[in-house]
């Protein structure tokens, strides 16, 4: 409710009031706004969720390699942004248009061109409540009629599922991990599904708008040489080896 201290040692640090009318996006604008509040923009971003504590558990070794490219990206005056990218398997369109990859968002950084860019890291609740049912219906998914049908399954399908069905889900679409909360869809869990689609929208369209404004999309594992292509890839095996350890 209150600005205070985390201590922990930290008590240079500060907590903000939150903002979750749009979950960890919404969130992101508070501590945004509230950081030029108290000082000059930075002139690099960095945003995590609990997915990179957690979830996913980064060890020190991938954290400084992503501390590492932030580095090199640093001296790059276009706007920019990092993190782990996933590809689909095929373009989709997204409604602020035509995507093949988007960054991943429990663990990303950009520059302060892209941030003055995008104003707000979520697109805005409005916009979202347009794309997304306000109320349960047995008849009906979660997004309106108008959302690309491709691009709307590309975001139900982890979500809508069957948990009996989830392991031939993984398989098909290669997956390494499923949403824990994955489940049909019922008037007892449809706010909370609601709710987390349009943070998974906002999590793709933010790819979209970063790139609409010109931005490099990039990612800790990007190569541009045989040489280094070669060493990237096996910092990627080799971290994702220890996360399942």
């Amino acid at each position: 409710g209150e600005e205070a201290s985390p201590g922990f040692g930290c008590e240079a640090a500060r907590v903000m009031p939150g903002d979750t009318s749009n979950r960890e996006f919404s969130g992101w604008d508070a501590g945004v706004a509230a950081v030029l509040a108290h000082s000059d923009e930075p002139e690099v971003w960095i945003f995590t969720n609990d997915t990179v504590a957690y979830h996913h558990g980064w060890s020190p070794r991938r954290s400084a390699r992503f501390g590492q490219e932030i580095e090199r990206l640093s001296t790059h005056a276009g706007p920019w942004i990092l993190g782990e990218v996933n590809d689909y398997v095929r373009s989709v369109n997204t409604p602020l248009g035509p995507q093949l990859e988007y960054i991943v968002t429990y663990g990303f950084a950009m520059n302060n061109t892209l941030r003055k860019g995008l104003v707000t890291l979520s697109p805005g609740n409005e916009f979202l409540d347009s794309l997304v049912h306000d109320s349960f219906e047995p008849a009906r998914k979660l997004f309106r009629d108008h959302v690309d049908p491709a691009y709307a399954e590309t975001r139900l399908i982890f979500m809508v599922a069957d948990p009996a069905q989830m392991a031939e889900t993984k398989r098909k679409y290669k997956w390494n991990s499923g949403w824990y909360k994955a489940s049909p869809l019922s008037a007892e869990n449809f706010e909370d599904m609601r709710m987390k689609l349009r943070c998974v929208l906002s999590e793709t369209l933010l790819s979209v708008r970063a790139r609409q404004l010109g931005a490099d999309i990039r990612s800790p594992y990007d190569a541009r040489n045989g040489r280094e292509r070669v060493r990237k890839t096996l910092y990627f095996f080799a971290d994702k080896l220890w996360e399942r350890r």
